[in-house]
């Protein structure tokens, strides 16, 4: 791995850790061993390296998602071993830091917005594309519609005014308003899948 490349990962989980606006670039010289000289020469200052964590963090669930294509047989699937992967504590992190890098690196903020629904719209399209092609989402719904429709969703969920997850949990908000929307889109078999995974969850304790 290059000096570069290390720098920002280790800054991105620095950000997460303790949020973006704490964290300074001398802090972040000191945790890679690499002098402020050397630093200022790879980034401009502390918004550049944001922009770059950001961006790494979006190749990186990018990658993350593709993964998941070939791993299971079908989209419900995937949603549920998604879901399962994620803790209350990672998504809360990250809630943290977007909320700092909203309120003092606003321009930084902005643009990773357009990272992230792009991202959101690849994933939520070809979702519905793939189920259909499954037969597990029907063929009636508005696709372009449907696409707006879970990125809205996904946007409500990881704002802290709507829900905070100190009064609800991940589980609560990915059952109770991802599923209750993802339902609606379902074939009679992608139904049939959905609650077996409930089920199974159900036994785990989950």
């Amino acid at each position: 791995m290059d000096q570069k490349k290390k720098i920002i990962e280790n800054s991105l989980e620095m950000f997460f850790q303790k949020g973006c606006k704490v964290v300074t670039m001398d802090d972040i010289a000191k945790e890679n061993g690499v002098s402020k000289r050397t630093l200022y020469e790879l980034f401009t200052d502390k918004s550049h390296l944001l922009e770059e964590c950001l961006r790494h963090l979006y190749n990186r669930m990018t990658e993350h998602v593709s993964n998941y294509k070939g791993q299971y047989d079908n989209v419900i699937d995937a949603m549920f071993r998604m879901h399962n992967e994620h803790s209350d504590n990672l998504m809360d992190l990250n809630k943290k830091f977007f909320e700092e890098l909203k309120r003092y690196y606003y321009v930084v903020y902005k643009k990773a917005i357009v990272y992230f629904l792009e991202f959101h719209r690849s994933m939520s399209h070809d979702f519905l594309v793939r189920g259909q092609n499954e037969g597990l989402i029907r063929d009636d719904i508005n696709k372009e519609l449907v696409t707006k429709v879970l990125i809205e969703i996904s946007n409500v969920m990881e704002n802290a005014e709507f829900f905070s997850l100190k009064e609800y949990s991940r589980k609560e908000l990915f059952r109770e308003v991802v599923l209750s929307y993802v339902r609606g889109l379902c074939t009679d078999k992608g139904i049939e899948m959905i609650d077996n995974n409930l089920a199974e969850l159900n036994k785990q304790g989950k």
